[in-house]
């Protein structure tokens, strides 16, 4: 059991190593694409329409992106003013009650999402970006969701045995390899 959470901790690393160039990829893309709308449209006088779907699919991703990324740091959806006032054993056992919590929620958001994505590669629409598929610019909806299950059974793992959780990045940091 030992050996298969050791596999799934490399693999969330290597999850997060590319969440993290990737964010930063999808984030530069916006501004040039947007910048370059605005300089187009205002001295120019044309515009693309083009590049406003690509920037709300571009915004799409940074927030699915995003939101896996903050799940590494277990600053995802949840609420917990509850653990600000209790400490040890009951602070991790509602932590665990809560990642079980979420691990179910996304389980069914993740099935949905899959069959949302196997309904759009039937109907072949293409709404959000002329010329790709629809199915192939919300790819990134059941990747958040299986990422955030993979890292609440992390989380769980590491609150049932009393280990350290992953903190957050030095505000700053440059460092892609920083966990």
């Amino acid at each position: 059991m030992s050996s298969l959470f050791n596999f799934l901790e490399r693999i969330d690393g290597y999850l997060v190593t590319m969440e993290k160039g990737l964010i930063i990829l999808v984030l530069f893309l916006l501004i040039v694409f947007s910048f370059g709308q605005v300089v187009a449209r205002n001295v120019f006088k044309i515009g693309y329409m083009w590049i406003d779907e690509l920037t709300r699919c571009i915004v799409l991703w940074m927030a699915f992106i995003g939101g896996a990324l903050c799940s590494e740091y277990a600053r995802h959806m949840r609420i917990d003013i509850v653990l600000h006032l209790v400490k040890g054993v009951k602070k991790r056992v509602i932590e665990i009650i809560g990642n079980v919590f979420l691990i179910v929620i996304c389980s069914f958001l993740l099935l949905a999402s899959i069959r949302s994505i196997k309904y759009q590669m039937e109907s072949s629409v293409q709404l959000m970006l002329q010329g790709v598929p629809d199915w192939v610019i919300s790819l990134v909806i059941p990747y958040f969701f299986a990422v955030t299950i993979l890292r609440a059974l992390l989380c769980m793992k590491k609150d049932i045995l009393g280990e350290e959780q992953i903190k957050l990045p030095i505000m700053g940091s440059a460092d892609l390899t920083e966990s």
